[in-house]
């Protein structure tokens, strides 16, 4: 009865009248999350039954491409000078700020990246990541969660828990017991379904040297006291190899940070029955240089970022001071059969200036969705109306004074996919993910279109300074 209803649903979404998708209802919002729950468990079952879905990166995929994947960049390149994909829309700001740092040697710019499955296991962010730390220098992973579904696929960190954490999620229904975090969700500990207390360990990852676990910062918000948790003490323990230390946590505002020790290799921490706090997740980060926080969470189609709070956000942008926001969507919306997005497109440019006011300093960046495959007659292929999809996502950027970087372009157009997961091997047999491999070079891809817009800006600017 649950996957009828479920397909009842998803079907009722598409049969929904245009006129009433643009009414802006609540309960057609709610509607919405539900399909990106329907998405993101469906995304579960497709990665318990395909063993390639997420790959664990090693140390010789990560740091030595093949001849072909060299070609690959290059081509890329080549096609987008030739293409003229040059743009400087929305971006001066972040620009500016990043020639300032090259110039300087010093200060931070820090990007938050928002997406869904398609930057699991932080593939993609993290040679995105690497190349900026290699040219224009920091270190570190940025922001972790305390809990998420990609940890063991990850190589950038180490990232392990246990699984008793309570988790709010702002894909489910509903608001949850406190605001969601930064990617969405917010975790506690203890009631009485759970046992009382959990625990979160970092390790350092084998990726890249610039990854060590610097500057600890664990963030968690305002203590909810009650008769249930009046009695219990605000207070985390730090584990290392050697110790075990009572660290007490001050939960008075609306969001509270407290730097720990830095450490060379490892740490856990473990919270006991704090089922009054909310506790958002732990950032690594250099005072200098680049930091790339990956805040991707699978199913995700960038709608619920909409339920983020206003003054929590604006809150965390004190602590983090965003220069640039990446949103990468499209895999948890788009679909063959569905031809019309005019609703998504009106909802994608609300939540985009809405992101704009809750981080008032930073650019913003729309990266299109890429190529996807789907049998028809028999044969997969792209979807013939997937273009269309493409540019609208373009014009979300436009309307909104955005960036635009088109993924799908990027990938080779229409039917690169096909060619990505049969011929190169750089996608997975789903025809939507790539693999480490394909992310690896997707990672330097964005990198490199960066930077090519980045050279453009200086050369305006140059021009403009002898005008």
């Amino acid at each position: 009865m649950l996957v009828a209803a479920s397909g009842l649903l998803l079907l009722a979404i598409y049969i929904i009248p245009k006129d009433l998708l643009n009414s802006g209802t609540s309960d057609e919002f709610e509607q919405l999350l539900n399909e990106q729950m329907q998405d993101s468990a469906a995304f579960d079952k497709i990665t318990i039954s395909a063993a390639d879905t997420i790959p664990i990166v090693t140390t010789h995929t990560v740091k030595e491409n093949s001849l072909k994947e060299e070609k690959l960049q290059q081509d890329s390149l080549k096609k987008l000078t030739e293409s003229k994909q040059l743009s400087l829309t929305g971006l001066e700001k972040f620009f500016k700020k990043l020639q300032d740092l090259e110039h300087n040697k010093k200060g931070k710019i820090r990007i938050a990246f928002f997406g869904d499955s398609m930057e699991d296991s932080d593939m993609i962010v993290m040679q995105f990541r690497h190349f900026l730390q290699k040219k224009f220098g920091g270190m570190g992973v940025g922001f972790v969660p305390i809990t998420s579904a990609d940890a063991k696929g990850r190589y950038s960190i180490k990232h392990r828990f246990t699984h008793n954490w309570n988790k709010s999620n702002f894909l489910k229904k509903g608001t949850g017991r406190f605001h969601f975090g930064l990617n969405g969700t917010t975790f506690y500990v203890g009631d009485s379904v759970w046992a009382d207390k959990a625990t979160v360990r970092f390790k350092k990852g084998g990726a890249y040297q610039e990854l060590p676990l610097i500057n600890p910062t664990l963030f968690y918000g305002k203590e909810k006291k009650d008769e249930t948790n009046k009695d219990t003490k605000a207070e985390i323990l730090l584990v290392t190899k050697d110790t075990t230390k009572h660290l007490q946590l001050k939960p008075k505002k609306l969001l509270n940070s407290y730097r720990l020790p830095n450490f060379a290799k490892e740490f856990a921490i473990t919270i006991k029955d704090q089922q009054s706090i909310p506790f958002y997740g732990v950032s690594f980060a250099s005072n200098n240089g680049v930091i790339v926080d990956n805040l991707s969470v699978r199913g995700n189609s960038g709608l619920p970022l909409m339920k983020l709070n206003y003054n929590l956000m604006r809150t965390f942008d004190k602590y983090l001071q965003y220069d640039l926001l990446v949103f990468a969507y499209g895999t948890n919306v788009f679909s063959f059969k569905n031809e019309k997005y005019d609703w998504y497109q009106r909802r994608m440019i609300q939540i985009v200036k809405y992101m704009q006011k809750c981080y008032q300093n930073a650019n913003v960046l729309i990266v299109s969705m890429g190529d996807r495959s789907t049998k028809i007659d028999g044969v997969m292929q792209t979807p013939a109306h997937l273009p269309d999809f493409i540019e609208l996502q373009h014009d979300i950027a436009r309307k909104s004074k955005s960036g635009f970087y088109n993924l799908y372009d990027a990938m080779g157009g229409s039917n690169s996919m096909v060619r990505w997961v049969e011929k190169d091997a750089l996608a997975n047999k789903d025809y939507t993910h790539l693999n480490s491999k394909g992310a690896g070079i997707m990672g330097k891809k964005m990198f490199d279109w960066l930077m090519l817009n980045y050279k453009q800006y200086k050369k305006q600017k140059k021009q403009k300074g002898n005008d």
